[in-house]
């Protein structure tokens, strides 16, 4: 069937070597659960036993993603950066985008670069024992679900692989189920 389309293989290396993971992921690509409640946005990325998130890196994808690599260390597309979690909720993947206080370092104050991305990438550093690893996910602000300022993070549903085939919508304990570790997955 691929010979009567020739320019779909091209079409699909194209989009995704241009950065729009968000649209066509691979089962390697690692997926965490996106909501917005009130104005904050929350993440909660699935971890395996033994890995705790090191630092998180919330950038402008498409900024991003129309440069070269050295043009992106430069370039300043990042919205927020931070290391070093001070709880053990955000240790194990509970994140606030631009909550600062539950990091004891922040290199990128959020916000202070401009505003957050319409399509943002999220990279994060996890660590199991002495090892690092960076994973990464996309997803569109616009079509994160939203719920009231005084809806419990444990209540709401998360969109999860955002722009996948296998898009769906989970609660937080159906997040922390899906299988495969940060350590299985390339960034």
């Amino acid at each position: 069937m691929l010979k009567h389309l020739p320019w779909v293989p091209v079409a699909v290396v194209m989009m995704v070597v241009s950065g729009c993971q968000w649209i066509v992921p691979g089962d390697s690509v690692y997926a965490v659960g996106v909501a917005r409640i009130g104005q904050r946005i929350h993440v909660l990325a699935p971890l395996c036993e033994g890995e705790r998130i090191e630092g998180v890196e919330v950038y402008d994808n498409d900024a991003a993603s129309k440069q070269t690599a050295a043009a992106i260390a430069e370039a300043g597309f990042t919205y927020w950066e931070v290391e070093q979690p001070r709880t053990e909720a955000v240790a194990k993947g509970a994140i606030i985008i631009g909550e600062e206080a539950a990091f004891a370092r922040v290199i990128v104050a959020a916000g202070s670069r401009g505003p957050l991305p319409d399509v943002a990438g999220i990279e994060l550093t996890v660590r199991r024992g002495d090892a690092e690893h960076v994973v990464s996910d996309v997803f569109r602000v616009a079509a994160v679900p939203s719920y009231a300022a005084d809806a419990d993070p444990g209540g709401v549903e998360f969109v999860y692989n955002q722009g996948a085939r296998s898009e769906k919508m989970l609660t937080p304990a159906e997040i922390v189920k899906e299988p495969g570790c940060a350590f299985d997955k390339v960034a």
